[in-house]
């Protein structure tokens, strides 16, 4: 039995829900290209839910199968930003991906993946994906570029705290979410993306 005096209430928050549509999408179109005279930093974006959610943790609790997971779900494209690039599981899925044509774009920290990379991982991991026909990209504009994303076929987006790395994997406290199928989550994040691969460089391949 319905209670009594709900329905007004429920009325007025769906004349608010319409009435704050508007505003909501024009911050989405700002942030998607699809408003071009808007700045870049128009502010927080809502995005309706849509999708499914899947998480994962580390060390050794499924973060890094979670992200080969969603590398391997691609089919069209994918679209990567990293802080640290030294993961060799990672980069092993990135080329099976290459190899199934799937057009592969990273931009990377400059610093922790060349001037600061030790181990010469990094430098190895990023020259065998360009050797592969990926896109890769450093870039330096920033006090550091310390985004995890990735970003398949324009639908799914996978982020977290979770640098590319065996220590992620293995050694760190880290949390790995992916929203499956959520499109425009995808455009936003995509929008991101753009604007980094923007202000970057082309990596040259070092070994």
């Amino acid at each position: 039995m319905r209670r009594p005096g709900r329905t007004l209430p429920l009325l007025t928050a769906l004349a608010l829900t319409a009435a704050l549509a508007w505003p909501v999408d024009a911050a989405l179109a700002r942030r998607v290209g699809r408003a071009p005279s808007a700045p870049e930093d128009a502010g927080p974006v809502a995005v309706p839910a849509a999708g499914s959610i899947e998480v994962a943790f580390s060390p050794d609790e499924g973060s890094e199968g979670l992200v080969i997971k969603v590398i391997d779900s691609a089919r069209s494209e994918l679209r990567v930003m990293a802080y640290t690039f030294t993961s060799a599981p990672v980069t092993r899925a990135l080329l099976r991906a290459r190899k199934r044509g799937v057009d592969v774009r990273l931009v990377v920290d400059e610093r922790s993946n060349t001037t600061e990379d030790r181990s010469g991982k990094a430098r190895a991991a990023l020259s065998a994906l360009v050797d592969a026909g990926a896109q890769v990209r450093t870039i330096g504009v920033y006090a550091i570029a310390h985004d995890k994303v990735l970003i398949a076929d324009a639908s799914t987006v996978e982020l977290g705290s979770f640098n590319y790395s065996d220590a992620a994997a293995h050694r760190n406290s880290e949390n790995v979410l992916v929203n499956w199928h959520n499109p425009q989550l995808a455009r936003v994040y995509l929008a991101h993306f753009e604007r980094n691969y923007r202000q970057s460089v082309a990596y040259e391949t070092r070994y």
